[in-house]
Order: C-alpha cells, then structure tokens, then sequence
C-alpha cells in the first residue's frame, strides 16, 4: 500500500479524519441546534405571543360584557356614561393588542380566515354595543335589554367563538412546533451518537494502524541498539517496512556492518601492535638489565673512588690543619716564652713591693706600739688629776684600743705579706722553669711545622690528582645511569604499550563480529605474558 511507505503521510491522515469526524459532529449539532432553535423562534413569536395578544382581546370583550350587564342591572343613566368611557378604553386595548397580532403573527390561510371573521363579528359587535349604550343613556333600558339579550349576545357568542377558534388553532401549532423541536432532538441525539460511535470505531482502528507502524521498527530499532551495546556485532535485523522507519533500520544495518569491519580491522591492528610491543618489550629488558648491571659497576667504583677521593681530601685538610695548629702553637710558644719573661719581671716587681709592704707596717706596728705607750702615760696622768682628767682618760683608753686594734691589724698584714712574698718567691722559679720549658717546645714546633708543611703540599697534590680520576669516573656514571634511564623509559613504553595492545584487545573482544574472528583473541593474549616470563 502507498500509505505504507511514509510515517507522514500516515500521521497527516489520521490526524486529518479525526479533524472531519470533528468537525461533521460539530456540523450536525449546529444543525440541530438551528433547527431546535427555529421551532422555538416559531413558538414563541408565532403562537406564544399571540396567545397572549388574543388573550388579553378576549379578557377587554368579557370585561366589557360584565359591565353593559351590570349597568343594565342597575338602571342607572350616569353608570351608562361612565360604561362608554370604560367600553371606549377596552375597544382602545383590543385594537393595540389586536393590531400586535394581526397580519404580522398570521400562519395559514385557516388562521387568516378566521381572524377575517372575528374582525368581521367584532365591527358588529361594537356597533351593536354603541347603540345600547345610547339606549341606556337615553333611559330606554327595556330596549337596551331587548337588544343586549338579542343581536349583542349573538354577536358576542360568535367574536368568542371565533377568538377561542384562533387560540385553539395557537395552541395546536405550539403542540406541533413543540413535537418538531423534539422529533429534531431525537434525530439528531441519534446522528452524533452514531457519529461518535463511528468517530470511536475509526480512531481505534487508526490508533492500532499507527501503533503498530511505528513501535514494530522501534522495537526493532531498540533490539538493534541493545545487540550493539552488548558487543554483538552480528545481530541480524529483518526489514519489511518501506517507511522512514524502514530507512532508519536499514541506515542502522549499515552503521553495524561498517561497525563490524572497523572493529575486525581495529583488532587486527591490535594484535599486531600485541606482538610488537611484545618483542621490543623484551630487547629493552634485556638491554635494560644489562645497563643496569654496567651502571651498578660503574656506580660501586664511583663510590670507592668517592671514599678515597674522600679520605685523601680529608687527610688534606688534616695536613693543613696541623700545618695551620703547628704555626699558631709555635707562635703561641713564642708569645709563652715572652710573657713568661714578662711574668718573671712582674713577679720581682711584686717581690720588691712585697717587702717594702713589710718595712711600711713594721713601721705601723711601732708607732702602734709608741702610741699605746703614749696613750698609757695619759691614762696614768689622767688618774692623778682625778675628776678633771676623767674625760682624758676616757679619750686616751680609746686610743690605746685603737692603737692595740692598729697593732693586730699591721700583724695580720705583715704575716700575709710574708706568706705572699714566699709564694711569689716559689711562682718565680715555676715561671723560670716555664720559660725554659717553652723555649725547648718553639724548638720542637718549629721542626714539626716544617715537616707537616711538607707533608700538606704532597697531600693537595694527591688529592687533585684522585679529584680529576673521581670527576671523569662521576661522568661516566652520569653517562652511565642516563643510558640506563632512558633505557627504563624505554622498557616501560613498550610495556605500557603492550598493556595498551593488551587492554585494547581485551575491549575489541568484547564485540561478536559476524565472522567470528574474537575466537583466537585469548590465544593470543597470552603469548605477551608467557613470553615476558620467560624473559
């Protein structure tokens, strides 16, 4: 079918009969509502309204019947002026009303016929009724009664007939307008119930038609796209559609099979780079365990020539410390001896102000001694003048106190004095011993510096010597090492390759390609590391 090879066109045209079925129930009850509304339009303006009119005619005719009756009862010329007036307002009210009816509200020649007579019987009746009313006012009521119970009531009896013949007549056509409107109702309940139902009917029918033209190559589609997702590349899809969606399904078979051959060609490769890194993985092992075994070599002679270069320099630097100790103890003996000398010309110094301390407080003790003896002979003379030499007696046992304080103190002085000259004595000949001693050692440094003089020049013309073997050994170990770094690079760029090869072969088995080709995939993957291993 042509509707079959375009999803819009499809949708176009469900789309469009759920529109027409719309619209012919919208249509039919519009219909029914124009034709529902005319009969009450009819009703209303046709019979309603001119019962109404006719209505309010009959009710101005009985009124005024009542009241010709009642003034004939009464007898009564002024109640037949005033019945004139009121005959005259009614006569005024059936005209208004009458002309509200008539012709406009007229429907059928019958209707038409019989208003012609009631217009006819109502010219009667009113002339009629003017002559009784003048008979009334003229007093002649048994005239008026003659008249009134004769041709008036005849002509009232056929104006009512004709009026009530005209409000049956009404009534019957309201019936009929209303049984139309109804008869309409029915029909057209039945038309948008049937219409609905078919509107029902259609659109299941094209929601099924839809329904399964879309979600059968959707399903498809979605199995397609679940194949793929779970790396089955060899999913066959049947297509029977020659929609869009049959176009979708087919651009999707071609993306798998381009899919497929990618993936077989990206496994290929794979196993080649697998292989690849595999071989290059192991030279650069080996190359890499033998640069390693060099540069460890290299690396421990290094390191004894760092030892010796080390112990050299350090007895270097312990030649020319002991070069530098042995001229700053000769200097140090020197400046010794010196102030040795200077200590032992100090020491006579002190020694000779020593003694002369020694002649100063013996001269304190005697006049110590002298003034006790003088303070003594004041004492005496004091008591042999008696109360006025009290007070000088007092004075002079004060400076005899004073005096024997003076004397024990130039004691004290004179026997440390002592002790300091025979321990400056003693320090002199230790300071001369000293000297003597001091010279012997600037003797003695002086050879030894010159020997360890000798002995720091050999030691820095050794240790420049070992430093110029020890720089070129630290080149080649530079060398050495950065051959076995990059070598490392090396081996681990071919092993991080292999994993890479590895991994990626790992990721294409995951794909079920039409061929079958993953089948040798582990095989293959297990080479690299038994090989590695083995290396």
């Amino acid at each position: 079918m042509f509707l079959n090879k375009s999803v819009k066109l499809r949708l176009s045209l469900s789309l469009g009969l759920c529109i027409v079925l719309l619209i012919a129930i919208g249509v039919v009850g519009i219909l029914s509502t124009s034709s529902v509304r005319e009969d009450l339009d009819r009703t209303y303006n046709q019979n309603l309204i001119t019962l109404v009119d006719l209505g309010a005619v009959r009710d101005a005719l009985l009124d005024t019947r009542v009241k010709i009756t009642a003034a004939q009862r009464d007898r009564d010329i002024a109640r037949a002026r005033e019945l004139a007036a009121q005959v005259k307002d009614n006569d005024l009210l059936i005209d208004r009303y009458w002309s509200d009816y008539f012709p406009q509200r007229i429907s059928g020649e019958r209707e038409r016929a019989l208003a012609g007579r009631f217009q006819e019987g109502l010219t009667a009746l009113r002339k009629d009724l003017n002559e009784l009313n003048g008979l009334m006012m003229a007093g002649d009521f048994d005239q008026a009664r003659t008249l009134a119970t004769g041709k008036v009531r005849e002509d009232y009896t056929g104006v009512l007939e004709n009026i009530n013949a005209l409000v049956t007549r009404n009534r019957e056509q309201a019936e009929s307008h209303y049984q139309n409107a109804l008869a309409s109702y029915r029909h057209s309940r039945s038309l948008v119930l049937g219409l609905m139902a078919v509107s029902v009917v259609v659109a299941l029918l094209l929601a099924t038609w839809l329904v399964r033209g879309i979600m059968t190559p959707l399903g498809k589609a979605r199995a397609l796209a679940r194949a793929l997702s779970e790396g089955r590349l060899d999913h066959d899809t049947h297509i029977t559609c020659q929609d869009e969606f049959g176009d979708m399904l087919r651009d999707l078979r071609s993306m798998q099979e381009k899919f497929s051959q990618v993936v077989r060609s990206v496994r290929g490769n794979a196993e080649s780079v697998s292989i690849a890194s595999t071989e290059i993985s192991q030279g650069t092992d080996d190359l890499s365990r033998r640069t390693q075994d060099q540069a460890a070599s290299l690396e421990e002679t290094a390191a004894s020539m760092d030892q010796i270069t080390s112990t050299v320099r350090q007895n270097a630097d312990n030649a020319g410390e002991a070069d530098g100790l042995a001229h700053r103890v000769s200097d140090q003996a020197r400046e010794g001896g010196e102030i040795a000398r200077q200590a032992i010309d100090a020491m006579a110094e002190i020694s000779g102000s020593s003694r002369k301390i020694t002649s100063i407080v013996t001269l304190i003790d005697e006049i110590a001694f002298q003034t006790n003896l003088l303070a003594l002979n004041a004492s005496v003379e004091a008591a042999r003048a008696g109360e006025q030499g009290r007070g000088f007696a007092v004075v002079a046992g004060e400076v005899r106190s004073l005096a024997g304080r003076s004397a024990e103190a130039a004691r004290e002085i004179k026997t440390l004095v002592d002790e300091s000259v025979n321990r400056v004595d003693a320090g002199t000949a230790l300071v001369d011993r000293a000297a003597d001693t001091l010279s012997n050692i600037a003797k003695g440094v002086d050879q030894v510096t010159s020997l360890v003089g000798e002995i720091a020049v050999a030691s820095r013309e050794q240790s420049q010597g070992i430093e110029q073997v020890n720089l070129a050994v630290s080149q080649m170990d530079a060398a050495v090492q950065q051959n076995a770094s990059m070598v490392e690079q090396s081996s681990a760029a071919s092993r991080s390759l292999q994993d890479q090869a590895r991994a990626l072969l790992k990721e294409m088995g995951f794909f079920q390609a039409a061929d079958a080709h993953s089948a040798g995939t582990p095989e293959r993957l297990s080479l690299p590391r038994g090989s590695k291993t083995q290396a």
